[in-house]
């Protein structure tokens, strides 16, 4: 009875994506001035040279580096979360994602995600001081799945960054391959790099392959939940670059 069920939702998905056509739409100024400001206290004191061979070679002393900073400030503004807090975050999925530990708050609709930023350097390419802003990045490209920065906490391996997101319901649906690639290339002007990127001169995106459940749809909508983004310059030339469409 669920098989024949689920035939007849997947068809009805179908057909609403083959009547109405979905678009990419990018953050409002507003909201995009609003998560800076969220994170304003971190950025004092940054390096404006932080990217490419800056911090080849050593190791993961920049890392550790910045791990610190991050916490010292944030207990200095009172953005500190301890972790013994995490549990009142809601239920906890029992496997973690690649780089976050994953609470549903049931009430609020919503996930916490206490991401690792640094769990996927190695693909992302990112400088450690980029860390703080990656969430803007997704936040600019991926409206509707946009992240509310919490505060900061630390793990036994370093900081944590601790961030909110609208729940996407599991009705919703698995997205076509040519439904994604239709909306990174024609919404966001990104082109494929190779069989798992897809990017500009800023940044590549991947992780949206329709095998997966990254990237779901409500027939209207395309929700990019977690994807993986590297940015090929410095945070602060991405979010320009993008800034100044939204303007």
């Amino acid at each position: 009875m669920w098989t024949y069920g689920r035939k007849i939702i997947d068809s009805l998905f179908k057909r609403r994506a083959k009547r109405h056509p979905i678009c990419a739409q990018l953050e409002s100024r507003g909201e995009a001035d609003s998560d800076r400001s969220d994170i304003g206290v971190f950025e004092v004191g940054l390096s404006t040279q932080r990217h490419g061979n800056y911090e080849q070679g050593k190791g993961n002393s920049a890392q550790e580096a910045e791990s610190d900073r991050l916490i010292a400030i944030a207990k200095a503004h009172g953005l500190f979360i301890p972790r013994e807090e995490w549990d009142s975050f809601g239920d906890r999925k029992r496997l973690p994602s690649g780089e976050s530990i994953v609470f549903f708050d049931e009430k609020g609709q919503k996930v916490i995600k206490v991401r690792n930023p640094f769990a996927k350097s190695a693909i992302k390419q990112m400088h450690s001081q980029d860390a703080i802003y990656e969430h803007l990045v997704h936040n600019v490209l991926f409206t509707n799945t946009r992240y509310l920065f919490m505060g900061i906490s630390e793990d036994v391996d370093g900081v944590r960054i601790i961030l909110s997101q609208p729940y996407i319901s599991k009705k919703f649906m698995p997205c076509s391959q040519e439904e994604i690639d239709r909306y990174l290339m024609e919404g966001l002007g990104l082109k494929p790099e190779n069989r798992y990127f897809y990017g500009n001169d800023y940044i590549a995106v991947t992780d949206v392959s329709s095998e997966g459940d990254n990237v779901l749809t409500d027939g209207t909508q395309l929700y990019f939940i977690d994807p993986i983004i590297m940015m090929k310059k410095p945070a602060i030339e991405v979010l320009n670059y993008y800034y100044e469409q939204l303007k």
